[in-house]
């Protein structure tokens, strides 16, 4: 995997910071482990993030960058000239953890000043949290630079896919990213951890066909058909804060909870993968690492563009 990233971005590497921060693996793993304990859907949350980070990367026609990819323009807060990503519709009231980033930065800051970007912690508490919550465990490349601006709350919703998107639509958006099938599948199991809004699944289970009937009426209990839109609910009811494969096992029986997760299996191209995760953990690990490396090697800012943030919520 290390090779890999390498290939793509020769400015990236897992010992980027090993003279100049030797301490910082250890203090993104502790901070990390403390913001679980206390509350263990933060595991999810710094997912999330890193996902919705690196999902978008723009590029402006007169080439000059926005946004782009795995550059921490997530984390930036409005200013009063400018309504960035994390206010947009496809990320207001459903990201969370941005105090869990800034707690480790102040870490990191107090150990390295003006060293480690907010990107990179990013990705690193993302990985963290997913061995933490007994996932697996691969290395990060690391040389991320943090963007100075965010993208527009438009782009964001154009770069990130919907919960109601259908198979082509999720390989293609994927694609656009440098990510194929088997790694949109793959990282589509980080489903098995976290939460989502009643707004955002209420269509499924009232609506759609290929539905487990006794699943729809457990997640009702806890989505009326009116109102309700922000109460959370756990994606996957089982093993909510374990990262397993479980959430492919629910696809097999019709337990997806969003339309875009349910779509991933049902006679199209990609049930091959859903049965292979299904019935081999260990496959499915491998495969989320490798995916995951890939993902945060989408367009990352190195060298001498963009900045080393001192705030992640805002640009020096």
């Amino acid at each position: 995997m290390l090779l890999l990233a390498c290939s793509v971005h020769g400015q990236l590497s897992s010992d980027f910071y090993q003279s100049t921060c030797p301490r910082l693996q250890r203090i993104v793993r502790s901070a990390t482990q403390q913001a679980i304990d206390k509350d263990p859907i933060m595991g999810a949350a710094m997912l999330r993030l890193f996902f919705h980070d690196c999902f978008v990367n723009v590029r402006e026609a007169t080439a000059t960058i926005s946004s782009s990819g795995c550059d921490a323009s997530v984390l930036l807060d409005d200013t009063p000239t400018s309504v960035g990503e994390k206010g947009s519709p496809a990320n207001f009231n459903s990201l969370r953890g941005f105090e869990v980033i800034d707690d480790i930065k102040a870490q990191v800051e107090a150990a390295c000043p003006a060293t480690v970007s907010c990107a990179d912690i990013l990705a690193l508490a993302a990985r963290h949290s997913v061995s933490v919550l007994r996932g697996p465990r691969w290395q990060v490349p690391l040389g991320r630079r943090d963007a100075r601006t965010a993208a527009s709350p438009a782009e964001a919703i154009a770069n990130l896919p919907p919960a109601d998107m259908e198979v082509p639509g999720l390989i293609g958006i994927f694609a656009s990213k440098g990510l194929d099938a088997k790694d949109m599948v793959a990282l589509s199991g980080a489903h098995t951890i976290g939460q989502t809004r009643c707004g955002v699944y209420r269509a499924r289970i009232y609506n759609d066909k290929n539905v487990d009937p006794n699943f729809a009426a457990i997640r009702k209990n806890n989505c009326p058909p009116f109102g309700d839109d922000n109460k959370w609910t756990p994606l996957d009811l089982q093993t909510p804060t374990r990262f397993d494969n479980k959430y492919y096992r629910n696809l097999l029986g019709g337990r997806g909870i969003l339309h875009s997760d349910q779509a991933l299996y049902g006679g199209g191209q990609v049930d091959g993968l859903v049965k292979s995760y299904s019935a081999n953990n260990s496959a499915f690990f491998a495969d989320f690492a490798l995916a995951m490396t890939k993902m945060g090697n989408i367009s990352p800012l190195t060298g001498a563009n963009g900045e080393i943030r001192l705030n992640c919520r805002k640009a020096n």
